[in-house]
């Protein structure tokens, strides 16, 4: 119907390519009705919701670091659906992904539900937001005695494990758990 590849269907999933003005209105042209119902549905009462603060500025990189810009922020609204772990003591935040170092778990421009962190201890193999070097990156970590081990989930080569040993973990601000995302189609 919209004459493109399995390939190309994928990159607007991923987030690589975009769907044209033609190929939205095809879609809505043969599925406006469902869709609309979807949308609908899909409209959360604001008694599910939590109001977060969303930075849509600061991306957490899920690749080599980024730097933060701008920390304007706006209030949103996010369902509570979204979130895989949540507590009315925690304060939370809302970033988007950048990279493709997480994949498949986060793909780019994922927005990342923050759980904000208190000192806890580190829950291995959980996904972090953290501040190394005065960038920002999004990976799982893994606490040994005397190191960090920070992992991708892309099985590509480029994407090793890193280590940060004992006199270098003073260097890292984490700033929370990813414990939800939101994903645009």
């Amino acid at each position: 119907m919209l004459n493109v590849t399995k390939q190309q269907i994928s990159n607007i999933e991923s987030g690589k390519s975009k769907l044209t003005a033609e190929q939205k209105e095809i879609l809505i042209k043969n599925f406006g009705d469902i869709l609309q119902s979807q949308m609908n549905e899909s409209t959360p009462d604001p008694k599910d919701c939590i109001t977060v603060d969303y930075y849509p500025e600061v991306y957490g990189s899920c690749g080599s670091g980024t730097l933060v810009v701008s920390e304007q922020k706006e209030l949103i609204q996010v369902p509570k659906k979204f979130f895989t772990a949540f507590s009315p003591v925690k304060k939370y935040s809302v970033v988007k992904a950048k990279g493709e170092s997480m994949k498949p778990t986060l793909l780019p421009d994922d927005k990342l539900i923050i759980e904000h962190w208190n000192g806890e201890q580190i829950i291995d193999n959980e996904i972090y937001i953290f501040c190394y070097k005065d960038e920002i990156f999004v990976k799982r970590l893994i606490k040994n005695i005397d190191e960090i081990i920070i992992l991708s989930d892309n099985d590509e080569a480029v994407y090793r494990p890193r280590f940060i040993e004992k006199e270098e973990t003073n260097n890292i601000l984490i700033i929370g758990r990813i414990v939800g995302l939101m994903r645009e189609f």
